[in-house]
């Protein structure tokens, strides 16, 4: 279940967020700040990014999934205690078929960062294909550089619509 972050999460997101390899995989910076990320979080939806709380069952929070609703761009991350189980695999596919379906997308993009294994099994096992587009450098939560691997999903066609 993807649910709005609330001010009550705050004691959740240290052990969540606070990994040397989510600093390095995404823009969460470390060391990490819960109130500076709850103000983060409330700053990108006015700017149109949308990011929600992966849980089990609408408690505690356990990762997130985003949405940059005017680029169709996603972006998830669950936390080191909550791995491999699925989490990400579901929020991903969830939230793509609620781009696709409530809001009209036939194609969603993921930024990954070259040589994550663990993301690139995400994407692909909820039907993203890495695309041919060239590296795009980005900065991560330590500061340093990265490169991306852009990764999109393409709704499928309709019969009689091809």
């Amino acid at each position: 279940m993807l649910r709005e972050w609330a001010d009550s999460d705050t004691p959740f997101m240290r052990q969540l967020f606070d990994a040397d390899d989510m600093a390095a995989n995404t823009d969460i910076p470390s060391p990490f700040d819960a109130d500076a990320f709850l103000v983060r979080i409330r700053r990108r939806r006015a700017q149109g990014i949308i990011d929600l709380a992966v849980t089990r069952d609408g408690g505690e929070p356990l990762g997130l999934v985003a949405l940059h609703v005017a680029s169709g761009v996603l972006g998830y991350a669950i936390g080191p205690a909550h791995r491999g189980r699925g989490l990400a695999s579901r929020s991903l596919r969830l939230m793509t078929a609620f781009c696709h379906d409530k809001l009209g997308f036939s194609r969603l993009r993921l930024g990954i960062v070259q040589g994550n294994v663990p993301s690139q099994g995400v994407a692909q096992s909820a039907g993203y294909v890495r695309g041919d587009d060239a590296l795009v450098g980005r900065v991560n939560g330590l500061g340093q550089p990265k490169l991306l691997e852009t990764w999109y999903w393409t709704a499928p066609v309709a019969p009689g619509q091809q």
